[in-house]
């Protein structure tokens, strides 16, 4: 008996921002997109910046490269999903957000947690779990 798959895996863009282990870079289903983990660490180096600010800037950097390998742009994005390590650090986090959606920005709520890192004794600030709707194949978004 054939099994249908209901979800299949995601990649970044060749070069961007990827999890390069057991977690995949984003799952499609049901028309939607799920990315979770993104942080502004650079995918080149490996590295994460101590300024907040830059760090939200690469992480969202390493969403536009996942979002683009799924054949989506930002305007695809329904919700996000902030983890802050510090509350003190949201507003460096919501400068950069303006930037990336001027207007009709999606849904957003922030959480404190006790650790952003997905990674021990890296210093993120930030992870981010998003939401993105599927486009299709004649989406213009």
């Amino acid at each position: 008996m054939a099994t249908t798959q209901i979800r299949e895996t995601v990649h970044s863009k060749p070069g961007g921002f990827s999890h390069h282990g057991t977690i995949p870079d984003g799952v499609k289903a049901g028309g939607l997109l799920f990315f979770s983990g993104v942080r502004g660490q650079d995918p080149a180096s490996n590295e994460m910046s101590d300024d907040p600010k830059e760090q939200a800037r690469q992480a969202f950097s390493n969403l536009q490269d996942l979002l683009e390998g799924a054949g989506a742009t930002m305007n695809h994005v329904a919700k996000v999903t902030l983890y802050l390590a510090d509350l003190n650090t949201r507003q460096a986090f919501h400068e950069i957000w303006q930037e990336v959606f001027p207007e009709n920005a999606p849904a957003r709520i922030a959480i404190q947690v006790a650790d952003a890192n997905a990674v021990p004794g890296r210093n993120a600030h930030f992870a981010l779990d998003v939401i993105a709707i599927a486009p299709k194949l004649n989406d213009n978004i």
